[in-house]
């Protein structure tokens, strides 16, 4: 019997919309508390320069993003950045992007707490204000939508959901002896999110549609109907120049500058402005985990910038709208008193102004809260998504055990999603499900995953900066040699600032934080040490089946048909897949059998060619570093049993003759092309980033030989 698959198999892939519908809830959860954030800091009137402002530096920051994603079309964002960037490094690249995933995977852990608490804050208000009850009240809101999408997504399983709802409900008021409102509320959300990410990834995303749309309609609604207010009533402009208090003082003393006055603009200073940069900056969320599904994505090439400027213009229209609104519509007294749910106020001042009735406006607040819960479970539906694809990318790497990409009988990787619950709990009661240690905790290492992402992408610029690009961000500038957009001088300044301003003064807030960090690095580098001591544990049989699965390049019989495919150090396992059926098609329809495939890949790991015999059982041998070690292990992931499957690794050799990579990896080929003598074979490349006249010049150096150019990913 063969091994168990690590992915999920023949998964459906996601349109460029459907994944906007995914990950957008994320980013657009911002303008719903970042005016609250701002208003803390002590910006005052100046929040909604300082929205738009962040809101325009994360669209001059996409191109960046776009251009990294594009280059490796692998998940694991940041991580695979920082791994790609580093391969020639070896151990050391293990050991940096080992240190930049676990930063991710706490980012992600403590944002789905975050929105899950926050979401439960929302719940316990609303049913207070809505219904007046208690735990009761709290537990049946709650269930309420968690109901409505489980029935409406799987209607052939209601009963089953509606019996799982009510076990949920059952367990929570059990809990309620002990554990606060806003816990309570957060149970059903955890279930029913549970429930669709494990049955598969179209039933989460049409969770997130819907969520997506509803929101929408009513921020829609509330933005018209607050630039008509605009209109009818105007603005103070008197004390949105002067301000509303006492004089403030010129710096914030801290992220809780929270004392009795608002500044007006022309009160503003430069710190005051940069302490609310920082803050700004560090409440944005979403940007990484669209970096964490390409792979799930139908073409990522198209898909991935589209859903970039979808997401960010969408906050820029709907955020900005919002900041400006919340400040010219909402008068001193309401923003300083209701400054944690500034949103909910504006609703209630946009429906009592037009039609007259504080009902209507009461209605509209509920409204505003209640489509708030549910973005906050769209957050959270995202942060599976943004997990899941980058503890696969680590996974296969082996900075996790292998046993968590294990499929279950549905095809999901149900393991990781219990993974990212997991991580949760534990960090909620490391920090006594405190939300102001959360928001902290919160801001620092999405600050931390942003900063070490402008690092990565500097560090892709510089070593893997002769690599063919389909995009290129613009506006570069040159530094020591490379070529490196103003958009990540800027970037790397902003969360520089931000973060050392988080730090003084949050600090006693983030130690725990610090510690946190390196148990889980700990874990991490034990699992490390695992596997790559696993040999040297069982010494005898593996150093003996490492050896024999090391073979001559003389096995490769050129007398037998041969698929030769060519790969670099990503998008590996889909052009192998269509090497090996097109050496079955071939059988068929030329009665001839291909027998063989072989792998070639040009790197610096090696001084001469190396052939590694490949099944699903291989374990990796000794000599091969960086990127190769994730092409061999994609290799066992697919490996056929009905062919023999080669991995043959030739020296880099590049000359300053070569105009790019890309033409010293064809002369290898030919050259390993020519010194094993095949005629009447097959050559597969992959076209990404490859111009026709190239694919022309090695065909007519590759005698006796059919070149195959494959396009991958629609491109």
């Amino acid at each position: 019997m063969g091994s168990e698959p690590d992915e999920e198999p023949s998964r459906p892939r996601l349109s460029w919309r459907e994944g906007f519908y995914l990950v957008g809830p994320q980013p657009l959860s911002t303008p719903y508390f970042v005016s609250g954030f701002l208003l803390a800091a002590g910006v005052g009137y100046a929040a909604p320069v300082v929205q738009v402002g962040l809101y325009l530096l994360l669209l001059l920051m996409a191109p960046l993003y776009i251009e990294a994603v594009l280059l490796t079309l692998s998940n694991g964002g940041t991580y695979m950045m920082t791994r790609y960037a580093l391969g020639h490094l070896g151990k050391l690249a293990v050991a940096v992007s080992a240190f930049v995933g676990v930063i991710i995977s706490i980012s992600y852990a403590v944002s789905t707490l975050a929105c899950l608490l926050a979401y439960g804050a929302h719940i316990a208000a609303l049913s207070q204000v809505v219904l007046g009850t208690g735990t009761i009240g709290v537990v049946a809101l709650s269930a309420l939508p968690a109901l409505g999408f489980g029935i409406w997504v799987t209607p052939h399983e209601w009963r089953f959901v509606a019996l799982r709802q009510f076990l949920v409900a059952f367990v929570a008021l059990l809990f309620s002896a002990v554990v606060p409102d806003m816990i309570i509320a957060t149970f059903a959300p955890i279930g029913i999110l549970l429930r669709l990410n494990n049955i598969g990834l179209k039933p989460s995303v049409r969770v997130s549609k819907a969520i997506f749309f509803v929101n929408l309609l009513i921020m829609g609604a509330t933005i018209v109907g607050g630039y008509v207010c605009l209109a009818l009533q105007g603005v103070d402009w008197p004390t949105v120049w002067a301000g509303y208090g006492r004089a403030a003082p010129a710096v914030p003393l801290d992220l809780t500058f929270d004392i009795g006055i608002i500044p007006g603009l022309a009160m503003m200073s430069a710190p005051i402005l940069l302490a609310g940069v920082g803050n700004g900056v560090l409440s944005a969320t979403g940007v990484e985990t669209v970096m964490n599904i390409p792979e799930e994505l139908e073409n990522p090439q198209r898909d991935v910038p589209k859903i970039y400027w979808a997401m960010l213009l969408t906050l820029l229209v709907v955020g900005g709208s919002l900041a400006l609104e919340v400040f010219l519509l909402l008068p001193p007294e309401v923003l300083l008193s209701r400054s944690g749910d500034l949103v909910g106020a504006l609703g209630y001042h946009v429906g009592s102004t037009l039609t007259g009735s504080s009902g209507v406006g009461g209605a509209w607040q509920a409204a505003l809260v209640a489509s708030a819960a549910l973005m906050l479970i769209g957050a959270v539906n995202a942060g599976f998504a943004g997990s899941r694809g980058l503890w696969l990318a680590m996974t296969r790497d082996n900075l996790l055990p292998r046993a968590l990409i294990t499929p279950n009988p549905r095809g999901a990787l149900a393991r990781l999603h219990w993974l990212l619950l997991a991580a949760a709990l534990l960090l909620g009661s490391q920090s006594d499900w405190n939300p102001l240690s959360l928001d902290r905790w919160h801001k620092a290492m999405f600050g931390l995953v942003m900063f070490s992402g402008m690092a990565a992408f500097i560090l892709l610029r510089r070593f893997k900066g002769e690599e063919r690009r389909v995009y290129t961000a613009p506006w570069n500038i040159s530094l020591l040699g490379t070529r490196v957009p103003v958009a990540a001088f800027l970037g790397v300044s902003a969360l520089s600032y931000a973060l050392l301003t988080l730090w003084s003064a949050s600090s006693s807030h983030l130690e725990e934080l610090r510690t946190l960090v390196w148990v889980v690095l700990v874990l991490v580098g034990t699992v490390v040490l695992v596997y790559n001591h696993r040999p040297l544990i069982r010494a005898g049989y593996r150093y003996v089946r490492r050896v024999l699965e090391t073979v001559e390049s003389t096995v490769i019989d050129p007398q037998q048909r041969t698929v030769v495919v060519a790969v670099g150090g990503v998008r590996v396992g889909r052009l192998v897949s269509k090497a090996i059926d097109l050496a079955h098609q071939q059988s068929r329809t030329t009665g001839i059998p291909y027998r063989q495939v072989v792998v070639f890949h040009m790197t610096k790991g090696v001084r001469s060619e190396f052939v590694y015999r490949i099944t699903q059982d291989s374990i990796r041998p000794e000599g091969i570093e960086g990127t190769t070690v994730r092409i061999f292990t994609e290799l066992t992931e697919i490996a056929p049993k009905d062919l023999d499957l080669y991995l043959a690794l030739v020296p880099h050799k590049q000359t300053p003759q070569h105009k790019s990579l890309l033409h010293a990896a064809f002369d290898s080929l030919v050259r390993f092309h020519e010194a094993h003598s095949f005629k009447g074979h097959m050559i597969m490349i992959g076209t990404y980033g490859v111009k026709p006249g190239d694919i022309e010049e090695l065909q007519s150096r590759l005698k006796d030989t059919t070149l195959v150019p494959v396009p991958l990913f629609d491109d």
